[in-house]
């Protein structure tokens, strides 16, 4: 048997990677280093190119070592979940719980929400993840998450996927008064090729190129911008003056338009709103604590959404 065709071997090349450390490694796994050694060294053989670039302190993986550690890792990852499964209890109300979404529904949604509910389930175990990678892969089985809080892609949803629709989210182009003071107020798409841009790439999301008002649509062009992986991020570095959202999602901007440290621009000018979702992958769903979760998360995901509508009506 090739060495890569071992579960342990992998898990060894995987932690080395995560430490970059053999001898780091060696300790997690309670293996003696030089067995370590020999194990990096019998899986480059067998795969026929080196894996790590040993010219390097600490040592890096090479163009090679990253695809194989991408697929080593995936096998090593569904080795656990399935071993998981196979000891999990579907019926009972315990257990773990891996819950997913983007920074901001992460950090003032989702967190006091999971406290809350923690309270109440002391046996169910409540993982909180930030998504960092496509939202196909977010919502594959493979990524081990039971619970993800996004907005509907626009891809194929993977097969057996469970969606409860919480409704649909509006945004709103918005800036500070400061930088308003200092710059002006654009009144349309077409003038903030002389404004500042404060724009978001995340990754079920990116800002907008255009807005559109009514059946009309106009391209959004800078003066300059920065970018932001997270609209709390975003949202602050627009408060303190960095330049103009043009789609903060609404629920973001409530409190600071009440408190008056955010400002509507570009008013009738917006873009599409977007279906805010909940997802269980259907090897998730047969768990009778997500199923009991899901069903706790969405009363109070609708409860948000229902506010935020009111408030979105007030301004609009």
């Amino acid at each position: 048997m090739k060495k890569y065709e071992n579960i342990e071997n992998l898990k060894i090349f995987c932690e080395t990677v995560n430490f970059m450390s053999v001898k780091r490694a060696s300790f997690e796994l309670g293996v003696e280093p030089s067995n370590a050694f020999r194990t990096i060294r019998q899986l480059e053989h067998d795969v026929g190119v080196p894996l790590f670039n040993r010219q390097t302190r600490p040592m890096r993986l090479t163009k090679e070592g990253e695809i194989f550690y991408r697929y080593a890792s995936g096998i090593t990852k569904l080795n656990q979940d399935m071993l998981a499964e196979l000891e999990d209890d579907v019926d009972k109300l315990a257990g773990r719980i891996r819950v997913s979404s983007t920074a901001g529904f992460r950090q003032v949604f989702l967190t006091p929400a999971l406290v809350e509910f923690q309270m109440s389930n002391p046996d169910i175990v409540l993982e909180l993840h930030e998504m960092t990678t496509g939202v196909m892969d977010v919502l594959s089985a493979a990524s081990g998450n039971d619970v993800v809080m996004t907005y509907m892609p626009t891809e194929e949803l993977p097969p057996g996927m469970v969606v409860r629709e919480c409704g649909e989210m509006p945004f709103i182009a918005c800036a500070s008064p400061l930088y308003l003071q200092r710059f002006g107020e654009p009144e349309s798409p077409s003038a903030c090729a002389q404004h500042l841009g404060v724009l978001l790439n995340m990754p079920n999301r990116r800002s907008v190129t255009y807005l559109t008002h009514g059946s009309v649509a106009e391209k959004l062009e800078w003066k300059r911008s920065m970018t932001f992986n997270s609209q709390i991020n975003a949202r602050d570095a627009m408060v303190l003056g960095g330049g103009i959202i043009p789609d903060l999602a609404f629920y973001f901007a409530i409190e600071g338009l009440h408190d008056g440290q955010i400002r509507p621009v570009m008013r009738g000018w917006s873009r599409p709103p977007r279906m805010l979702c909940l997802f269980a992958p259907g090897n998730a769903y047969r768990k009778r604590r997500v199923r009991y979760f899901l069903d706790w998360l969405e009363a109070r995901v609708n409860r948000m959404m229902e506010h935020t509508a009111k408030e979105y009506r007030w301004v609009a």
